[in-house]
């Protein structure tokens, strides 16, 4: 994580919003992160109802999750300068960009008090900056070029690869292909995949044993993939993703019960907003379409721990909890 100064944040606000501007129409569509109307649920959203809309028509699904080894730090100057070139940059607005990423120096600081000598950053996009992630976006859209017979869904450093078929064999191999091509693009394009961490997983009726191959490695096929936050099952019912969610929550309210007598209702109120919602409400139309069961485990959830951490009894309308926190009653479906 990079630590910037005001001035920097104002330059990369006005340099960003013109290259967003104008690179948006050149992104692919598989491109979700860190742009307008896009997050992590619509990315789920657009993957999912794929792999829902393959098993509809009868055929076999199977997808995986590439996991890269320090991306954001791995961006090679010089080769994002020629992207940006060949995508019309001036010669005035690439030695803008060249100015903005060469020269930063890092250093490690522990405790306060010891630090590390300087090194200069030789490659990278400064992490937590405005800029640093629409570069990065930038440097990988023309994998999207390569990948034919396959569907990638990208968010940040996330790469999902996924395909169906009638056949089960054919699934395998039309995979493995564009798993082919797809490394060889991360090598030239100097970002190393994490083979150890890299997964797959066959969705639906598992009748067939798939061997997917990174490097000639084979990668784990599961039972369950987790991407974006969201464990995913093959079976599409999202159990695995409210039982973790779940339990999160209820770790969250176990602390929040034990200091319940020294904080007024509104604090706890938001501080349940804060730290004990987003885990029941994240990506939560996933679920629509999987039946109640899931979503009204979700709501139970919330019931018990508003009552529990408000002080109030069993017999406590679910509606009046809801508008005590702020919540209008309906409003809360994951």
């Amino acid at each position: 994580m990079s630590i910037l100064t005001a001035l920097s944040k104002l330059y990369e606000r006005v340099v960003a919003d013109q290259v967003y501007t104008a690179f948006v129409p050149k992104l692919s569509p598989n491109l979700s992160g860190y742009l307008s109307g896009h997050s992590c649920c619509t990315a789920l959203l657009k993957t999912v109802e794929d792999w829902r809309l393959s098993l509809h028509e009868r055929e076999a699904v199977a997808t995986v999750a590439v996991d890269l080894s320090k991306a954001f730090d791995s961006v090679c100057h010089t080769l994002l300068l020629a992207k940006l070139k060949a995508y019309g940059f001036t010669e005035q607005a690439l030695d803008l960009i060249s100015c903005y990423l060469t020269g930063r120096r890092q250093r490690v600081k522990l405790d306060g008090h010891v630090s590390s000598d300087w090194r200069i950053v030789r490659t990278g996009v400064p992490q937590g900056s405005l800029l640093g992630p629409l570069l990065f976006n930038i440097y990988i859209n023309d994998l999207n070029y390569e990948i034919t017979n396959t569907s990638l869904r990208l968010y940040a450093d996330d790469t999902t690869e996924y395909a169906s078929d009638a056949s089960p064999s054919v699934l395998e191999y039309v995979i493995n292909s564009d798993l082919s091509i797809l490394s060889s693009w991360f090598r030239q394009n100097y970002l190393e995949i994490n083979s150890a961490k890299t997964q797959a997983m066959a969705i639906g009726p598992k009748l067939y044993h798939y061997d997917f191959l990174v490097d000639n490695k084979s990668v784990d096929t599961t039972e369950t993939l987790k991407i974006l936050g969201v464990t995913l099952d093959r079976k599409l019912n999202f159990m695995h993703h409210v039982k973790g969610q779940v339990k999160k929550a209820g770790a969250k309210a176990t602390a929040l019960r034990g200091i319940r007598k020294f904080i007024p209702i509104d604090v706890m109120g938001r501080l349940y907003k804060a730290f004990i919602l987003p885990h029941l409400e994240y990506c939560g139309p996933l679920l629509l379409g999987v039946g109640n069961t899931q979503a009204n485990k979700l709501e139970d959830t919330n019931y018990y721990i508003l009552r529990s951490i408000l002080g109030f009894g069993r017999q406590t309308p679910y509606e009046f909890l809801l508008k005590t926190v702020g919540i209008s009653a309906g409003n809360f479906r994951p």
